[in-house]
């Protein structure tokens, strides 16, 4: 018997990140769930329970991504769900929310990646999170 795929939900504003970043993860066998706006992953989270998020930063507004985030930790069916930030902060308003290439502590989340991002190094990390749950 086998194990069924991990459930990665990426939200995402981008057409084409949430189409290459699905491409490779599916390559790397998981099961990818997507949605444009922060309220829909939001209620894609607490309906599908994927096993990681890959949440945007600046999606419908500037800091959108965090709301989400503290919505989804705010709710018992998703606060234990892994996030992945991503955002192309850094890139916009030339302003690093990473430090030295690793999350600040205060942001509740396990990662967090600058765009752009390779999908191929975007489905490692997303791995190792999940490996890392075990």
């Amino acid at each position: 018997m086998t194990d069924a795929p991990k459930k990665v939900l990426l939200v995402d504003d981008d057409v084409d990140f949430l189409e290459a970043n699905r491409v490779a993860l599916e390559a790397a066998g998981f099961q990818v769930l997507t949605a444009t706006d922060s309220r829909q992953g939001v209620e894609l989270a607490r309906s599908a329970r994927p096993d990681l998020i890959i949440m945007d930063l600046m999606i419908e507004q500037l800091y959108a991504g965090f709301s989400a985030v503290e919505a989804l930790h705010a709710h018992k069916e998703t606060a234990d769900i892994p996030i992945i930030m991503v955002s192309g902060v850094t890139t916009e308003t030339g302003f690093r929310i990473d430090q030295g290439g690793k999350k600040p502590e205060w942001l509740k989340v396990v990662d967090f990646v600058n765009k752009p991002v390779d999908p191929v190094e975007l489905a490692k990390k997303v791995a190792a999170a999940l490996g890392a749950q075990k």
